[in-house]
């Protein structure tokens, strides 16, 4: 950010899209502000740092875990809310991303807007099919992650456009959900993560959605390796047959840390985890996420 002139510290929604408007294209909001350095954009002369403008909070609202943009990743990691929700998979994505110094910086927001390869959030709310709500100077929007994520969210949301807050179903009864992470140490990148939300009606699974994430640029869902566990008994073989078609339909990049092959084989066993992970919840056998005390 050579030609960087400016910093606001709007104190409501309102100043900080007008700000936006007003830059035309020049101003950028500032959320946990972790992925700056990876910013080079020469137009952009000013930064409205959002921590001011009351989007921190997590709350449950009649069906919705509602997640301001600027609520932190250890925040939602050590929220009650989330567990009452019944969301144990978002408290374990939120708790993976990165070391703890880097969890009290991290925002929901700026997760997904900025998203990059290793963002762990994104494949989670993929998979418990979130929607976030964009506010503008003259309208506000829901987009629903599946659509948010096809494209970059920087080419859907607008320079003088903010994404406010995420809305997170809350999980019915016989619902669980996990996300699984692996990487080279406790707290580093991404090299694959998995997350997996599952509905059983008995031992029945009636409703799955899967996502991966780092395999490539945008984290994806794993429709072919859902539609083979639709209607299965739940159990190790249901499991494994839909983790072999996860890792067959997984798009998959490799870079300078790993093979294309390494994360194909990754994608297959960390989907099977997931999976067993969020069935064993959702049948009550493993407890969710432990809130501590905010």
């Amino acid at each position: 950010m050579r030609n960087l002139a400016d910093v606001h510290h709007p104190r409501s929604v309102e100043e900080a899209l007008a700000l936006l408007a007003e830059g035309g294209g020049r101003a950028r909001p500032l959320a946990g502000g972790t992925s700056l350095v990876f910013l080079a954009d020469p137009k952009v002369q000013a930064l409205v740092d959002l921590s001011r403008t009351g989007l921190n909070t997590i709350s449950l609202s009649g069906g919705n875990l509602r997640l301001g943009a600027m609520a932190t990743a250890r925040q939602v990691a050590r929220s009650r809310a989330v567990v009452e929700a019944g969301l144990a998979g978002l408290a374990e994505a939120a708790g993976a991303a990165g070391s703890r110094l880097l969890q009290n910086q991290i925002t929901v927001g700026g997760n997904v807007v900025g998203v990059v390869p290793w963002a762990d959030l994104p494949p989670m709310l993929l998979a418990l099919g979130a929607t976030c709500r964009v506010r503008g100077v003259s309208r506000t929007r829901d987009v629903a992650a599946a659509e948010l994520f096809v494209r970059h969210p920087s080419k859907l949301i607008g320079s003088a456009e903010i994404l406010t807050e995420v809305l997170v179903p809350r999980a019915p009864a016989e619902a669980g959900s996990a996300f699984v992470k692996f990487g080279r140490t406790a707290v580093d990148c991404a090299l694959c993560d998995a997350a997996a939300y599952v509905e059983l009606r008995g031992r029945e699974i009636c409703a799955v959605r899967i996502a991966v994430g780092a395999l490539r640029p945008l984290p994806q869902r794993l429709k072919t390796a859902e539609s083979a566990l639709l209607g299965k008994e739940a159990g190790a073989a249901a499991f494994a047959v839909a983790a072999r078609a996860g890792r067959d339909e997984a798009q998959i990049a490799s870079d300078y840390r790993t093979t294309r092959e390494y994360r194909r084989e990754l994608a297959e066993v960390l989907v099977r985890r997931a999976l067993e992970a969020a069935v064993a919840r959702a049948t009550g056998a493993v407890a969710g996420a432990t809130a501590r005390p905010q």
